[in-house]
């Protein structure tokens, strides 16, 4: 069960902070425990609710000329002109024929409150894999848990092997929706209405 599963992610995180603190090398139970974890959590997600919605897919709009390319152009200065993107229906996959609808999955609980709580793991807040020096080992853990489950549920809502998903960036960002917005790049606040990423891979 879930339990069990949380105390196994525990007691790994301790064999890891005892082997730092007395610089020691990892055990390889270590390692085997660590994708023990992964494989529970997607047998737990896959028990969870799952709201699944046929949406038709959108993408930029190309044609609409010169005045349009450059409406296109405001949303990368600006994070409050997403919204305003023109858009048509449509997929763009590269090198690839896809179908002119796809399905938008959410998973309500995909994490707990526990999995990402700012009291547990504070440095969730604002985690890149450039700077670890100061960060525990439960939160990098933690961290890479989620994101194994990310990467299992994309290869399994969409039968793709699991080895093919890589992911090529990961980090973590504190967002608080405000009513008013003046950029992006973390925080929370009356600031930050509206975020997003351009994908530089797909």
């Amino acid at each position: 069960n879930e339990a069990t599963t949380d105390a196994a992610f525990w007691a790994l995180v301790n064999e890891i902070d005892h082997a730092e603190a007395n610089d020691l090398p990892l055990s390889t139970n270590v390692t085997q425990m660590i994708h023990t974890v992964f494989d529970a959590d997607m047998k737990h997600l896959l028990t969870r609710e799952k709201q699944t919605t046929n949406v038709t897919c959108m993408q930029p709009d190309d044609g609409i000329g010169l005045e349009g390319a450059a409406k296109k152009m405001n949303y990368i200065f600006d994070d409050g002109d997403h919204k305003n993107l023109p858009i048509t229906e449509g997929r763009k996959c590269e090198g690839g024929n896809c179908c002119d609808k796809c399905s938008r999955n959410v998973f309500p609980t995909f994490a707990s409150m526990d999995e990402s709580s700012m009291k547990t793991f504070p440095e969730l807040a604002k985690l890149t894999f450039n700077e670890l020096e100061k960060v525990s080992a439960g939160t990098i853990v933690q961290f890479v848990r989620l994101i194994e489950r990310v990467r299992r549920t994309i290869a399994h809502e969409y039968g793709l092997p699991l080895k093919t998903i890589l992911p090529l960036q990961a980090y973590s960002r504190k967002y608080v929706a405000g009513t008013t917005q003046k950029g992006g790049g973390g925080g929370e606040g009356d600031f930050v209405t509206l975020h997003t990423d351009e994908a530089t891979h797909a």
